[in-house]
């Protein structure tokens, strides 16, 4: 490995849930239909000289389109 690269402590944040089932994550279904929550992250990269925010997410308001219960409340930075 090259130790001129930084290394970066990761961290996994959790911020909302969804109780749902398999053919809602799936395009066309799925034949094997049952229980299948889905949880969300933003991740943190945390290095010695800068740090990062890795976010896939989505806002509120697509959050309540799609039943999907925050259990934090992000806060947008421009």
């Amino acid at each position: 490995m090259d130790s001129h690269l930084p290394e970066y402590e990761l961290y996994a944040i959790r911020y909302a849930e969804r109780d749902a089932r398999r053919t809602d994550h799936f395009i066309g279904g799925d034949p094997h239909d049952g229980p299948m929550p889905m949880d969300y992250f933003v991740w943190a990269a945390i290095g010695p000289e800068r740090s990062f925010v890795i976010d896939t997410g989505f806002t509120a308001e697509v959050a309540a389109a799609r039943g999907i219960c925050a259990v934090r409340r992000r806060r947008w930075r421009s």
